[in-house]
């Protein structure tokens, strides 16, 4: 008898004990800002974009994710995206449009992509990046119970950084700048390079790039009439000098020169040496 009742005693305590341990979920429905990892899988707050990669574009739209953290439901939800006055040195309607009152958090969905349209109509953008400070607000829908993902940075330019491939094809490319990192992308047909030289698989490729690039700068003019599906154009303009760019944006010049010792044409870059 004494061996029974113990018996029912320890199931009595294990059950307890495990009714305990899994308690039944229960959480508000709230909101984050879920950027994509970066290359070592470490959460991101930042979105950076450069207009120098995309010259024939005027705007371009990033997606800003906002996922919940709770339950889906099988009606639309309201919430508010917003920027931030401290983290912000963009200036809205010159470097991006105005941010809607509320999104659509829509059915069923667990997951909105917030349409952010950028804008490249300032030469500054070739000088200094921009930052767009957002943060979510909560809503009557959905609260924002996560500080640390609840704020993000858009970063935005149109100016290069010199990448580590530019140094591998050094023997190809030439000295480094900007600009001539700008016509690089323009013109190679590609907007990067291999990093390395040893696989022997890539390396023809990577040279029809480079060789495509130095003819261009040989002879801008030849390149325009070859590559004439590209849309790009040189034209002589009201200040007798020659301009080359992307007749899909017009509004992003590049001076030729004529050097009189050789009678041909060079581009400058940022610190006025000719590129060649």
């Amino acid at each position: 008898m004494k061996n029974i009742l113990l018996i029912i005693i320890l199931f009595c305590l294990l059950s307890a004990c495990k009714k305990e341990e899994t308690p039944a979920y229960s959480t508000d429905d709230n909101i984050y800002l879920d950027f994509t990892p970066t290359v070592d899988n470490d959460k991101t707050d930042s979105i950076v974009y450069s207009f120098a990669y995309f010259p024939e574009k005027q705007e371009d739209t990033v997606y800003i994710p906002v996922r919940i953290s709770g339950r889906r439901v099988s009606r639309d939800r309201r919430f508010i995206l917003t920027t931030v006055d401290s983290t912000t040195s963009a200036v809205a309607s010159l470097h991006y449009r105005p941010l809607e009152k509320e999104y659509i958090m829509s059915a069923d969905s667990g997951l909105c992509l917030v349409p952010l349209i950028l804008m490249n109509k300032d030469s500054v953008l070739k000088r200094t990046t921009f930052t767009i400070g957002l943060t979510l607000q909560s809503t009557g829908d959905f609260g924002v119970q996560f500080p640390l993902q609840n704020k993000g940075l858009v970063k935005v330019s149109n100016r290069l950084e010199k990448p580590l491939w530019w140094d591998v094809w050094m023997g190809e490319l030439g000295a480094y700048s900007r600009v001539k990192h700008e016509l690089f992308i323009r013109v190679s047909g590609t907007t990067e390079l291999p990093p390395t030289q040893s696989d022997y698989m890539v390396t023809p490729k990577a040279l029809y790039h480079t060789r495509r690039f130095r003819s261009f700068l040989q002879d801008p003019f030849r390149w325009v009439e070859t590559y004439a599906e590209e849309g790009y154009v040189i034209v002589l303009q009201a200040d007798n000098n020659y301009y080359f760019y992307s007749s899909s944006n017009p509004g992003n010049k590049y001076l030729l020169e004529k050097n009189s010792d050789d009678g041909k044409y060079y581009f400058k870059d940022e610190n006025g040496n000719r590129i060649i």
